[in-house]
């Protein structure tokens, strides 16, 4: 990726939070091209944590084993070396977990280890590290209200329950059908704001825009204004492609 246009990142930083399906990766990844930062999902440390309980044998109801799987293993953030990619893979103990995140077993297994009081203490530790470094846009579920709550530019994406289901089941069909989707959905809702830690909630100081009746096109562009007025003198590029919607 080619150096970001704002060369000055002391707290350059867009934290996007929002249920599944509303778009915020989608819409992240998007403002980042158009700024020349980076994204940082960080739905893929909790993927990645899942994928290593698993692969270690590690049932993921047993809290204070997953926990101290957790603590004993490396996880290494690496930017993507694709020319026209802001985001970026996530290593644990050396091995490349990126292309296992998608598989249905972590879908399935992530909300358990995401609700894990150990592992989200240890990986709000972990984001806070790499947001540092500035220049990025944060995606998650608690990011302006947990890992990044002085964020400059804060951004709660939400959208109606049928139309998350429909987007998530046309992204991926593997997943079941959209009335099943629906149901999943709605249970991952209920756990990521029924959790003790870190729940998904909006804070008063995000902006909150509703994307069911926008295409992407016009939530990144929501989104860029209100960047524009919380971050002045930024350099956006507009002309950059829009991306698909997840």
């Amino acid at each position: 990726m080619a150096p970001s246009r704002n060369p000055d990142c002391r707290n350059r930083l867009v934290a996007i939070d929002g249920p599944v399906a509303s778009g915020k990766t989608a819409v992240g990844r998007a403002l980042a091209k158009r700024l020349g930062w980076r994204l940082f999902d960080t739905g893929i440390m909790y993927r990645a944590a899942t994928w290593q309980a698993q692969r270690k044998g590690v049932h993921l109801d047993e809290e204070d084993s997953v926990a101290e799987l957790i603590r004993a293993s490396e996880f290494h953030l690496s930017p993507r070396t694709d020319a026209d990619s802001v985001e970026m893979d996530v290593f644990v103990d050396g091995d490349n977990a990126t292309p296992h995140l998608r598989q249905p077993q972590v879908e399935s297994g992530v909300p358990i280890v995401a609700a894990n009081a150990g592992v989200r203490e240890l990986m709000v530790a972990i984001q806070q590290s790499q947001a540092a470094q500035g220049c990025m846009v944060v995606v998650g579920r608690d990011i302006g209200t947990v890992v990044l709550p002085n964020a400059p530019a804060k951004i709660f994406l939400d959208a109606r329950d049928e139309v998350r289901a429909r987007r998530r089941a046309a992204e991926n069909k593997a997943i079941g059908s959209e009335s099943e989707v629906l149901r999943a959905i709605r249970r991952r809702d209920a756990r990521d704001q029924g959790r003790v830690a870190s729940p998904l909630s909006h804070s008063s100081d995000e902006v909150w825009i509703d994307t069911s009746d926008l295409t992407l096109e016009q939530s990144i562009d929501i989104a860029e204004a209100i960047i524009r007025e919380r971050i002045p003198g930024i350099a956006i590029d507009q002309s950059t492609p829009t991306t698909r919607r997840s």
